[in-house]
C-alpha cells in the first residue's frame, strides 16, 4: 500500500446505478493508494458497496451543487471569469451559436465558480500535491471546477477520462463543447477509452497531443460462460432504449431468422415502447425477454449461468470500446456489431463480425440467420473470443497500468 491518496471526482458514483465501469476500476486503484476519497457531484440514491479504503465525501448538498455564485463574488473574480468567457467565445463554431447559448454558458460558469469556491473552502487545506492525486472521471463538470482551482493555485494537478459526450462536438448542442478548450489547457493528462477518441482529440488539439493516451474501460474475469449447441438461436443484447442504440433494429432483424430464436435484452429507456411495438408483430418462433435495467453484477451472473450463442450491438455512435461488448467477449460469446467509435477495437476477426455503421435489419438478420452454420458456432471459436478479450481488456492488467500512471 502506497503513501499517496487519490481524490476521485464522479458525477454520482457510488450513488445510483450509473458509472458502472468504476466497479471494475476502483478495487484495483484502491490497492495502490493509502486512501481513496470519492467526490460525487450529486449524492442521492442507493449507495453501492465499496472496497476497503474507499470513502465517500458528500461535498455539496443538492442545492449547493446547482447554486450559482453570488454576482458580487463573480465581479471580484473578474480576471478568471473573463478568461473562460473569452476562451469559450473563441471556441464556439460561430458567433450566432455563442449568442444562442450565451445564457446557458453563463449559468454553467456561475455554477462551476460556486462549486470551486466550496471545494477550495472545504478541502484546500487537506490538499498536498506531493501526496494527493486528483482524478476526474469525466472531462466535464468536475474538470471545469478543478481547472478553476488550478488557475487560483498553480500547485493543483489533475488527470481525467474522456468517454464520449465530453469529447465529440456532435454530442453537444449545436456542436459546441463549451469548456473543452479550457479543460485541455488545464488538465495534466487525459485518458481516452478508444483509439478513435485518441485520434480525434490529438487532431483537434495538435499542440497538446502528448496530453492524451488510451486507457480502456476494462472488464473483470468471470470465467468462460456455459455453452452447447441447441435448437434455439440464443441472442443477447445490452444497452439503454435510446435512439442511438437502435434496439428496434435488432428486433426487426430477428424476423429474418428461420427456426426458434430467444432474444434477451438488458436495458431500459424512453424507446421501450417502440421496441415493444416491434416485438408484438414478431412471428411465434421468436421468444423475447426484455429484462429491464439490472445492476451490472446481476447481468454478469446471468451470463455465467445461461448459454448465449451471439451478442448483438447496433449502436451508431460510441465514444469508446463498449464495455457491453467486452463483458460478453469475456465469457467467450461471439460478437456481432455495427462499426462505430471504438467498436472495431473489440469486434475483430478474433472476436466476431463487424458490420457497416449503416446497418439495416436485413443485413443483421442475414448474419443471424446463418449464425448456427458459421465458424462462430463452435467451442473453439468461443475460446478464441475469450483469449482475445484477455489480451486486450482484462481489468487487472488495464487498470493495473492506470494505477501505476496515477502513482507516478
Amino acid at each position: 500500500m502506497g503513501k499517496q491518496e487519490l481524490w476521485l471526482f464522479t458525477m454520482r458514483f457510488p450513488f445510483g446505478h450509473g458509472e458502472a465501469f468504476l466497479e471494475n476500476e476502483l478495487p484495483i486503484l484502491a490497492q495502490g493508494f493509502k486512501r481513496v476519497r470519492l467526490f460525487p457531484l450529486l449524492s442521492t440514491g442507493e449507495v453501492r458497496p465499496l472496497p476497503a479504503g474507499v470513502e465517500v465525501e458528500r461535498l455539496f448538498t443538492h442545492e449547493e451543487a446547482y447554486r450559482p455564485i453570488a454576482l458580487w463574488r463573480m465581479l471580484l473574480d473578474l480576471p478568471r471569469v473573463l478568461r473562460l468567457w473569452n476562451q469559450a467565445k473563441a471556441s464556439a463554431p460561430s458567433p450566432a451559436i455563442f449568442k444562442k447559448h450565451k445564457g446557458e454558458f453563463r449559468s454553467q460558469l456561475r455554477q462551476a465558480l460556486e462549486r470551486e469556491r466550496l471545494l477550495r473552502q472545504r478541502m484546500a487545506k487537506q490538499y498536498d500535491p506531493d501526496t494527493v492525486r486528483l482524478y476526474s472521471y469525466w472531462t466535464s463538470d468536475w474538470a471545469t471546477v478543478l481547472g478553476l482551482w488550478k488557475l487560483r493555485d498553480g500547485r493543483v494537478r489533475f488527470v481525467s477520462r474522456m468517454m464520449g459526450f465530453d469529447m465529440f462536438a456532435h454530442r453537444a448542442p449545436d456542436g459546441w463543447q463549451r469548456f473543452q478548450t479550457f479543460h485541455v489547457e488545464q488538465v495534466e493528462h487525459v485518458y481516452t477509452i478508444a483509439k478513435a477518441g485518441l485520434q480525434h482529440m490529438q487532431e483537434r488539439f495538435r499542440e497538446a497531443a502528448d496530453k492524451f493516451s488510451i486507457s480502456y474501460l476494462a472488464t473483470t474475469d468471470n470465467g468462460l460462460g456455459p455453452w452447447s449447441p441447441a435448437d434455439e438461436l440464443r441472442v443477447v443484447s445490452c444497452s439503454n432504449f435510446v435512439e442511438l442504440k437502435r434496439v428496434p433494429l435488432i428486433a426487426e432483424a430477428l424476423r429474418q431468422v428461420e427456426g426458434p430464436v430467444r432474444w434477451t435484452h438488458f436495458g431500459e429507456g424512453p424507446e421501450r415502447s417502440r421496441v415493444e411495438d416491434v416485438v408484438r408483430t414478431l412471428p411465434p418462433n421468436i421468444r423475447v425477454e426484455l429484462m429491464g435495467s439490472r445492476p451490472n453484477a446481476e447481468v454478469l451472473a446471468w451470463y455465467k449461468a445461461n448459454p448465449v450463442d451471439v451478442f448483438v450491438h447496433a449502436s451508431y455512435t460510441e465514444g469508446g470500446a463498449p464495455v457491453a461488448l467486452q463483458e460478453a467477449a469475456s465469457f467467450g460469446i461471439p460478437l456481432v456489431a455495427a462499426d462505430a467509435g471504438g467498436v472495431c477495437e473489440v469486434v475483430t476477426a478474433q472476436s466476431g463480425v463487424l458490420l457497416p455503421n449503416a446497418l439495416t435489419a436485413d443485413k443483421l438478420g442475414a448474419i443471424l440467420n446463418n449464425f448456427k452454420n458459421s465458424a462462430w458456432y463452435t467451442p473453439e471459436a468461443r475460446e478464441r473470443v475469450r483469449a482475445f478479450w484477455g489480451s486486450q481488456f482484462n481489468a487487472r492488467e488495464v487498470y493495473g497500468r492506470m494505477l501505476q500512471a496515477l502513482l507516478k
